[in-house]
């Protein structure tokens, strides 16, 4: 594997990595949950919403994980590639049915599927 692909692929990781733990992790373990734009009102909503902020946290660990011995993570670069794909696809999908998002929703989604392109098209080669 080249520098500039490995260096490449060291900062997507480590953006990707620190972009989903940090405010995964401190929404989990916030006392309130939810914000001013999602609510959750009853236990179970509470519930649900913590596991995805969980959730979250644990694909980002994964993402900071796979920058440990890099040459040797293609699977785990191609498997958070294709959950990047389908975060992408979701919220197309949400465009659709639910109406078009303000510039953030838009930058989310160009990025989320940047990433998910090039872990996918571009990942550690075999045997690196």
């Amino acid at each position: 594997m080249s520098a500039v692909h490995q260096a490449i692929l060291y900062v997507l990781l480590v953006f990707l990595g620190l972009s989903l733990v940090v405010p995964g992790l401190m929404d989990t373990l916030r006392p309130i949950t939810g914000s001013k734009w999602l609510i959750a009102v009853d236990v179970d909503a509470k519930g649900h919403l913590r596991g995805l902020n969980g959730m979250m946290t644990a694909i980002g660990a994964i993402a900071l994980w796979a920058c440990w011995d890099l040459p040797n993570a293609r699977s785990l670069v191609e498997a958070l590639g294709a959950v990047m794909v389908f975060v992408a696809a979701a919220r197309i999908y949400s465009m659709v049915v639910d109406g078009f998002p303000n510039l953030t929703g838009k930058l989310y989604l160009g990025l989320e599927a940047a990433l998910g392109a090039i872990f996918l098209a571009w990942p550690p080669p075999i045997g690196a």
